[in-house]
């Protein structure tokens, strides 16, 4: 037995100062992380590399996060007013969402030579292998929700950080070893990834209340709240990720290797914004007076606006020499792309701040519609302008 000093840290919740400064710290922290490996892929794996691996990466990703259903940020949401029954709330989403991975994985086997019709016939067979990845999240990233809903924000930041520094440690070997292929590494990160979440369950297991057998009872209320907020993500991905899944379709690995990079470039805009939205949802949440869940939402978006404006001016202007220099000469054709990403970047993370409030004050519906609204615009006019 702990003594009982030991057992209330492990319970202990982050006050929202120490949750935003610890995230936004993470946030900054994944970014140099995100800079540093993507520097390494890119002068590894030169553009048609980097195709390569984008093209392996792009649809098993995308279709993992749909076959979650949204029960991490239902965790979020029933955990951070019941706390009582995090374990059994994670457990029960958990298997959900193993079945769930298990279902989209085996329609996907079938449909990836379609998608990735204009790849190599090996990058095809390592994006199969790569669908691996949705039993990853169903184990490892459902739970993640359930730290943020326990206002754990500590052990979910460390957690957060460990895949980044994972696939650092693959690319440095790699570059030692001297012998890099899109196949290869994308099979590393697969296998780092799921040693990464191994930590996960433990904690869990140890900081969360209740029992940690599943409640079937409680699937069904998991489900109203995670469908809907799973039914976003899917006009949200096409918002997010439909060009590249055009140019994966009908386009040489080297073009998607340069758009790939030019997003990176254009994400170096988010860390902050996106920590306001990670840690604005649980306390809206857990908020229930109506004009202080105005106000924490007002003040977020308000602050988002100037931390917006701040960061996109300089890596706008930066682009023109910064991308070259630090990814390699051969992402020069990369810059004009950039240019109109870096503002996207900077309001779709504002925007992704207005979406955690609105699941905070339990309306994931109204995000849908926004999406929803979005997407309609994205595929009318992105296949013309790309």
């Amino acid at each position: 037995m702990r003594p009982p000093h030991a057992r209330r840290a492990l319970q202990r919740r982050d006050t929202p100062g120490r949750a935003l400064s610890s995230t936004f710290a993470t946030n900054l922290g994944l970014a140099v992380l995100g800079v540093a490996t993507g520097i390494l892929a890119a002068r590894l794996l030169h553009p048609s590399g980097e195709g390569q691996l984008a093209a392996i990466q792009t649809w098993p990703t995308l279709l993992a996060t749909i076959a979650m259903l949204g029960l991490d940020s239902a965790l979020v949401f029933f955990i951070s007013s019941q706390p009582e029954s995090g374990k059994q709330l994670t457990t029960t989403a958990a298997l959900i969402c193993v079945v769930s991975a298990l279902a989209f994985g085996a329609a996907a086997w079938f449909l990836l030579p379609f998608l990735l019709s204009a790849q190599q016939p090996q990058v095809i067979s390592a994006a199969r292998v790569y669908l691996l990845i949705g039993c990853v999240y169903a184990v490892s990233g459902v739970p993640m929700g359930s730290l943020r809903g326990a206002r754990l924000f500590t052990a979910w930041n460390i957690l957060r950080v460990l895949p980044g520094i994972a696939w650092l440690f693959i690319l440095v070997a790699t570059w030692q070893l001297g012998h890099a292929s899109a196949v290869l590494l994308s099979r590393s990160y697969l296998a780092a990834a799921f040693l990464c979440g191994l930590p996960l369950l433990a904690i869990v297991n140890r900081r969360l209340q209740g029992p940690l057998r599943p409640d079937p009872s409680s699937a069904p209320k998991l489900l109203r709240y995670g469908i809907p907020a799973a039914l976003t993500s899917l006009p949200q991905n096409i918002n997010l990720q439909f060009d590249q899944l055009l140019i994966v379709a009908f386009l040489p690995a080297r073009s998607l290797g340069l758009y790939v990079v030019a997003v990176s470039w254009s994400g170096a805009t988010a860390p902050l914004l996106s920590a306001v939205g990670s840690v604005l949802f649980p306390h809206v949440s857990a908020a229930r007076d109506p004009g202080r869940q105005g106000h924490l939402l007002a003040t977020a978006l308000q602050s988002g606006v100037l931390v917006a404006v701040a960061t996109t001016v300089p890596f706008t202007l930066l682009a023109p020499v910064g991308l070259p220099l630090i990814f390699g000469r051969g992402f020069a054709p990369a810059v004009p792309s950039a240019l109109l990403l870096v503002p996207a970047g900077a309001i779709l993370a504002w925007a992704g701040i207005a979406e955690q409030g609105l699941l905070g004050l339990g309306r994931p519906k109204a995000v849908l519609v926004a999406e929803a609204a979005g997407a309609v615009v994205t595929v009318g006019t992105l296949p013309l302008l790309l």
